[in-house]
């Protein structure tokens, strides 16, 4: 399957794969000449020709990627509707890049715009490389794909008041990340700052309960597998080493132990100071990964490296601009506690525990979950074999 293979349909009894999204090694379609956006503006050009490859017959709103797979769930759902019970996990790689909804959505929110369609942001530090409308069409580019999205959502939520299933239906909207658009200087996906970090959860249950409210206490997406049992009553299975939570009882009024702390980041992994990927994570992200702990209030970006930690309050700065650390030492250090004992209750690799627990030395960084380093991909990341004609940047 797309995205390297990772298996996503091992755990269903069945599975359709719409095809074309970012990593799928769908057309080869043959061009001698891809003129693309230049001045280093574009993603890579193996991304750029892959794109051009897979998006260049999606002509219509219909053909769309995200129209595709929510018209295949309602489909399942005219078919599975009779079952007694049933699990269906509608995976919308949109709104992930390339942005490339139709024009009519992105007039929505730009609509006078008539420089280049910078679909696929390269990764980086922003500097004078986008001007101010350039930036401002790619947030309109991206939210014309969330529009997109949500539109198609409408109609699977639709198909299941139609099939009379909204009062046994639970329905629950997860997304894994946000985008950096251009905030601290950066495009991307660092998951650093809140802009990255936080993440959309909705939740619909067939009783109605918690409707219209928010929640404010922290969850994690590991918390969504224990949830789901508690939604359909069955225990948690015997040797699956849940460490979720159940956030049922947010809703419905029930005790709950709120979480003190969440994590997230990528790692451990190493980045050569002279690989694309430290370039495209902006210079001074090299050497060891940080992570990312906050309680909802005080938000620690916690490194091996302390010239590189940050500390920020975010109730008075939500923004991320003022770097506290140094100057709020117990914050830190009980942030820095939450970390550790996150990592050690998740049963974490012994050299993540102990990169952040007792610092660097002495580890070697090729034991990193993942090491970038030059040379590893000198043609950009190998997700299509088939090499273009030939790629013209215009600068």
């Amino acid at each position: 399957m797309a995205n390297f293979g990772y298996g996503f349909d091992r755990p269903f009894s069945g599975w359709e794969f719409v095809r074309g999204n970012e990593a799928d090694r769908w057309r080869t379609d043959y061009f001698s000449e891809l003129q693309v956006p230049g001045g280093g503006k574009f993603t890579w050009d193996q991304q750029a020709t892959h794109e051009f490859r897979n998006y260049r017959h999606m002509r219509r709103e219909e053909d769309q990627c995200v129209a595709r797979v929510m018209s295949a769930a309602c489909e399942w759902l005219d078919h599975n509707a009779g079952h007694e019970n049933f699990f269906l996990w509608i995976d919308s790689f949109d709104p992930h890049e390339p942005w490339d909804p139709p024009q009519h959505y992105v007039d929505m929110y730009d609509p006078d715009y008539e420089g280049e369609k910078i679909t696929w942001p390269s990764f980086g530090e922003v500097a004078d490389k986008f001007s101010a409308a350039e930036q401002r069409n790619v947030k309109a580019l991206y939210a014309g794909e969330v529009t997109l999205m949500d539109r198609w959502i409408g109609r699977v939520l639709e198909k299941i008041d139609d099939l009379g299933l909204r009062e046994k239906t639970a329905v629950i909207i997860m997304s894994d990340h946000g985008f950096d658009f251009f905030e601290h200087g950066y495009v991307g996906k660092r998951a650093i700052y809140p802009e990255v970090v936080r993440t959309v959860q909705m939740v619909r249950l067939p009783d109605g309960a918690g409707a219209g409210s928010r929640v404010s206490q922290l969850t994690q997406h590991p918390d969504f597998a224990p949830s789901v049992f508690d939604l359909t009553g069955v225990d948690v299975p015997e040797g699956m080493d849940i460490q979720g939570r159940s956030w049922v009882p947010l809703l419905s009024g029930g005790g709950y132990e709120a979480r003190t702390a969440t994590v997230s980041g990528n790692g451990p992994s190493y980045f050569d100071a002279r690989s694309p990927f430290a370039a495209a994570l902006a210079g001074r992200f090299t050497g060891w990964s940080p992570l990312q702990v906050t309680d909802g209030r005080w938000w620690l970006v916690d490194n091996a490296d302390p010239g590189m930690r940050e500390l920020y309050d975010v109730d008075a700065d939500p923004d991320t601009q003022v770097n506290l650390y140094g100057q709020e030492p117990d914050h830190y250090a009980r942030l820095h506690a939450e970390l550790i004992s996150f990592l050690e209750q998740s049963q974490a690799p012994d050299i993540a525990i102990k990169l952040f627990r007792d610092g660097p030395d002495g580890i070697d960084p090729k034991q990193g979950a993942a090491v970038f380093a030059p040379g590893m991909f000198p043609d950009g990341v190998p997700m299509n074999t088939v090499r273009p004609g030939n790629v013209v940047r215009q600068d």
